[in-house]
């Protein structure tokens, strides 16, 4: 089976010039709506524990959607800060593609805000054309897992677990965060959580989340794969276009697009769940026609 790695020796442009770049060229054609409000989470609401992953959206003001993740570094403690001044109201009329093109170089709150402003975009125009993402038919992002695989996982989806060891594969979990390690391998003690990006040298699938496009490790961890023939990124964050991630060997996007904007604002707002306003989908390197084709 081919690897999923470009045929090229030369290295890769940085990735974040690259999507901004296409964002701009789209949005010639496409211009862009203004954003109408920031999302920020709330607290775990009553009983709820709180959350491994939690998650901002920008919503523009054509009802398009887009997630970011929120606990790397303090950003979601100064989005929380922030939010007592009615950030999201203020963040109203911002010209989103400006918000975008913080993720080359901003800061980790500007760069969780670009990448909720690249989905954003991405879903607007999406909608403008009618294209529909293919549902995701898994937890997984659609990777299809036997007793022979070793999966690689860049970080930790708990639930997973136990999909595969249902069907008796092996696992390697890779972590970015020392307490993190120590609070899963409690929780799971016959799983293999690392820190090393070597654990994924002999895994031939991995799944990784879509906070490597926030902490620009996606490259380093596509090198640290060499033997990976599935290599997806998943996530509510991964709601963007997927030309520059297949360019560099990424196999299967797998994202979340917002499907009920008031039911999912409202959830967000309580603390609660909104996966019932939203819906996943998985989309294949070998069936993705192409922006341009796409938008042709």
């Amino acid at each position: 089976m081919p690897s999923p790695k470009p045929a090229t020796n030369l290295p890769a442009p940085a990735l974040a010039p690259v999507l901004i770049a296409q964002l701009e060229a789209i949005a010639a054609r496409f211009p862009p709506p203004r954003v109408g409000r920031l999302h920020i989470p709330a607290d775990a609401h009553g009983d709820e524990p709180p959350k491994d992953a939690k998650f901002c959206a920008i919503e523009l003001q054509d009802g398009s959607f887009g997630l970011s993740y929120v606990l790397l570094g303090d950003t979601l403690d100064a989005l929380t800060g922030a939010r007592s001044g009615h950030s999201g109201e203020r963040l109203a009329g911002a010209d989103p593609l400006q918000l975008a093109r913080r993720l080359d170089g901003g800061s980790p709150v500007e760069r969780a805000l670009a990448l909720a402003a690249i989905n954003a975009l991405t879903d607007s125009v999406w909608r403008q054309v009618g294209y529909q993402p293919p549902p995701a038919g898994n937890s997984l992002g659609d990777v299809q897992l036997t007793g022979h695989d070793h999966l690689g996982m860049i970080g930790f989806f708990p639930p997973l677990v136990h999909q595969v060891q249902a069907v008796g594969g092996r696992l390697s979990v890779l972590e970015m965060d020392e307490a993190m390690v120590r609070r899963q391998q409690q929780r799971f003690p016959q799983v293999h959580i690392t820190l090393e990006r070597s654990a994924l040298a002999v895994c031939n699938k991995v799944v990784g989340t879509s906070t490597m496009l926030l902490n620009d490790t996606l490259d380093a961890m596509l090198a640290a794969a060499p033997q990976a023939t599935t290599f997806a990124v998943i996530g509510p964050s991964a709601g963007l276009w997927p030309d520059a991630l297949f360019a560099r060997g990424v196999t299967l996007l797998g994202g979340t697009r917002v499907s009920d904007g008031a039911a999912f604002a409202d959830a967000m707002a309580r603390g609660v769940s909104w996966s019932a306003a939203s819906r996943k989908f998985a989309i294949d390197r070998a069936s993705w026609p192409g922006w341009e084709r796409l938008l042709a």
